[in-house]
């Protein structure tokens, strides 16, 4: 058994977020994210503060751009679906670059979007 001992989604460090106990990040990270979710999806505004937050420990853990960036191809299903919610979404719409679509599709394709986004680079 020689070789590279590691895994994939692991960065190596030596920062306070990496000698965090695993089942303390663990337990954070579910409350983080039901608080994410308990944004109302009207406040798109509000999704900024846990936006910056993860900002933050990305920041404060110094894994690298290039080391995430990839990592979160993991979310394209899921912008994909976020992408055609305006467009099968009912009530009122609007135009917006000669399409219609729905106002409260494109609201709520907004929050799922910054909900996902957050959750995926908060759990890598």
């Amino acid at each position: 058994m020689s070789g590279a001992h590691g895994h994939l989604w692991h960065h190596p460090g030596h920062g306070p977020l990496h000698r965090t106990p695993a089942h303390l990040k663990l337990v954070g990270l579910v409350a983080f994210m039901l608080a994410v979710v308990a944004v109302p999806r009207e406040a798109l505004v509000w999704h900024a503060v846990p936006a910056a937050v993860v900002a933050v420990v990305v920041l404060v853990s110094r894994v690298p751009l290039r080391h995430l960036a990839p990592r979160m191809l993991v979310e394209t299903p899921f912008v994909v679906f976020a992408l055609l919610v305006p467009f099968v979404a009912a009530g009122p719409r609007v135009d917006v670059l000669g399409l219609s679509l729905s106002e409260t599709g494109l609201v709520a394709a907004g929050a799922f979007l910054a909900k996902a986004t957050i959750g995926v680079v908060a759990s890598l």
